[in-house]
């Protein structure tokens, strides 16, 4: 049998107070003696009370929801990238007392905006085929965009530098004699991957290198490994890779363990944003390093003060994370 929710009504009998009194406490408004106050919150605790959520919003007109939207449908959750930006959205989310909705499919993201169940959203990653960002802009929803830097945008944005890591991984193959490097990317739909692909061709141009290309319909290979192998093997004069996402840098390696290429005396590989994933796989992924928590606790923070401040006019704001390149052991020099 369930046990009986405590209600305000009890925190008021006991306290020997009115509801208004116990009401005026949980909301952190005037009007209640201090020690008063100590005697409700400590028969609060005694009781193990919980704030009824739903009832509250109901009066402060808002649903007590941020939601989180994802590209990619569920397949995302096997990428590191946006787990540890989950990650530390839920940090700064724990301290307060919002819940989270994720949605992973077009379907659920209109779902989401359309029934009005949240009282701003995250948007991770976004990618032009699974939603209109002009939609969003019309909803007038606090919204902070994170890991893609969009032009003329009228949101909030927080993002790593990616054209700037893209530049030092091909800079550092540059400096170890390679001359035949080769951009992995993601999904043209993704305004990441047209980010990684402006910066591959900007230094590449500046360079006066071979621009090698290869898109991926996802953030890594699994379904694609014979368009990978059969990259390989059409370009066997590649002897350095620049890969978006550290998911797909790591199925490179597999595959190119299956055509025996030797890594990183044959080709040298270079992962994107340091994810856990980096450190585990063996030999250890050389990658350009960003604090994806910290990119999901300032996201987060953002956009919890355009809620506390949605009569107010606020700066739209653009917080870009610099990128720094790890040296592990998946590159070297080309002799």
């Amino acid at each position: 049998m369930r046990n009986k929710r405590i209600s305000i009504k009890d925190i008021a009998e006991k306290a020997n107070v009115s509801i208004a009194s116990v009401s005026r406490v949980i909301s952190n408004k005037p009007g209640v003696g201090k020690d008063t106050e100590k005697r409700i919150r400590s028969i609060m605790d005694e009781l193990g009370y919980k704030p009824n959520i739903n009832a509250r919003s109901l009066v402060k007109k808002n649903t007590g929801n941020i939601g989180v939207i994802i590209p990619g449908g569920f397949t995302t959750l096997q990428n590191s990238f946006f787990l540890t930006i989950i990650e530390g959205i839920s940090k700064i989310i724990d301290t307060t007392e919002y819940n989270l909705i994720i949605s992973f499919t077009s379907k659920q993201h209109e779902k989401m905006l359309d029934t009005n169940i949240v009282d701003g959203i995250l948007v991770l990653a976004p990618r032009e085929n699974e939603i209109n960002l002009q939609w969003l802009s019309d909803l007038k929803l606090p919204t902070v965009i994170i890991g893609s830097f969009i032009d003329d945008s009228n949101f909030d944005i927080v993002s790593a530098d990616e054209k700037s890591g893209v530049r030092f991984s091909v800079e550092e193959l540059y400096k170890k004699n390679h001359r035949h490097i080769a951009l992995i990317n993601g999904p043209s739909t993704s305004y990441q991957s047209k980010i990684y692909e402006q910066g591959y061709k900007s230094i590449v141009n500046e360079l006066g290198l071979e621009k090698y290309i290869l898109e991926l319909d996802e953030f890594d290979i699994k379904g694609q490994e014979q368009l990978v192998e059969e990259f390989l093997n059409d370009h066997k004069e590649i002897t350095g890779m620049i890969c978006s996402s550290d998911n797909i840098a790591l199925g490179i390696i597999n595959v190119a363990k299956e055509l025996n290429i030797d890594i990183p005396g044959q080709l040298s590989i270079i992962g994107s944003d340091d994810t856990p994933v980096s450190h585990l796989i063996t030999p250890k992924l050389s990658t350009t390093h960003v604090d994806l928590k910290e990119i999901g606790e300032t996201a987060v923070t953002r956009l919890l003060i355009r809620l506390s401040n949605e009569k107010e006019e606020l700066r739209r704001m653009n917080c870009i994370f610099p990128m720094k390149y790890i040296e592990r052991e998946t590159t070297t020099f080309l002799k």
